[in-house]
């Protein structure tokens, strides 16, 4: 495995490497897929890649 620049590294390209979560505040974070998901946060989309989570993050899906 490559070693991660930093928890948010993209990682290799059209690999699904992160997620979108949510909590009951109505905020969204991006976060990677192998991070465990921190209580009061839920999946909202993923595993997909980087991009198509910036993408769903930005258009404010839930």
């Amino acid at each position: 495995m490559t070693p991660r620049s930093g928890p948010f590294d993209p990682g290799p390209e059209g690999h699904a490497t992160h997620l979108v979560l949510g909590n009951t505040g109505g905020q969204l974070s991006l976060w990677p897929v192998w991070r465990p998901v921190p209580q009061g946060w839920t999946r909202c989309f993923g595993p997909a890649p980087y991009d198509a989570c910036v993408r769903h993050s930005a258009a404010g899906i839930r």
